[in-house]
C-alpha cells in the first residue's frame, strides 16, 4: 500500500450536533454547509440519498425507509444525535415535473414517520429553493 496524501484525522469519537437527511444534489452543497453552520452544526452525521425525505415519506421499497431509520438509529448510539434536520429541495431528480408542494409535503410526512421511530428525537423540517432556505 503507497501512501498518497498525509492529513492528521482525529481520533476521538465525537458527538453530533445532528443528524442530516439531505438530497445528493450537489448544486445544494454549500448551502447545506453554510446553512447547518448558522443552526450551530458543526458536526454532523449527514444521510444523502436521492430525494432525501421522500424515502421516508413515499419509499420506492419499504427497504429504504429501514436504510434511513437504521441510519438515524446508528446517529443516535454511535454519535448522540438528539436532533434531526429534514430537507428538501426545488428541481429535484426524484420529484421531476412535480411542483415544490410535494416535497414539502413529504418532508412532513417524513417527520411524523421520524417522530413515530423515535419520539424523543428533535425534528427540523426545511426546504431549499434557489434564492434561499425555508422553514416548512
Amino acid at each position: 500500500m503507497q501512501k498518497l496524501f498525509h492529513f492528521d484525522s482525529p481520533v476521538e469519537v465525537y458527538r453530533a450536533d445532528a443528524c442530516v437527511l439531505t438530497c445528493f444534489d450537489a448544486r445544494f452543497e454549500l448551502v447545506v454547509r453554510k446553512f447547518l453552520r448558522r443552526r450551530g452544526v458543526a458536526l454532523c452525521d449527514q444521510i444523502k440519498i436521492p430525494g432525501a425525505a421522500k424515502a421516508l415519506a413515499r419509499p420506492a421499497s419499504e427497504g429504504d425507509r429501514d436504510f434511513v431509520l437504521r441510519m438515524l438509529a446508528t446517529s443516535m448510539a454511535l454519535h448522540g444525535s438528539a436532533r434531526m434536520i429534514l430537507t428538501g429541495h426545488n428541481d429535484c431528480g426524484a420529484y421531476i415535473g412535480r411542483p415544490p408542494e410535494e416535497v414539502i409535503a413529504d418532508i412532513a410526512r417524513a417527520a411524523e414517520v421520524i417522530r413515530g421511530a423515535q419520539p424523543s428525537l428533535a425534528v427540523e423540517r426545511y426546504f431549499f429553493d434557489f434564492d434561499g432556505v425555508y422553514q416548512v
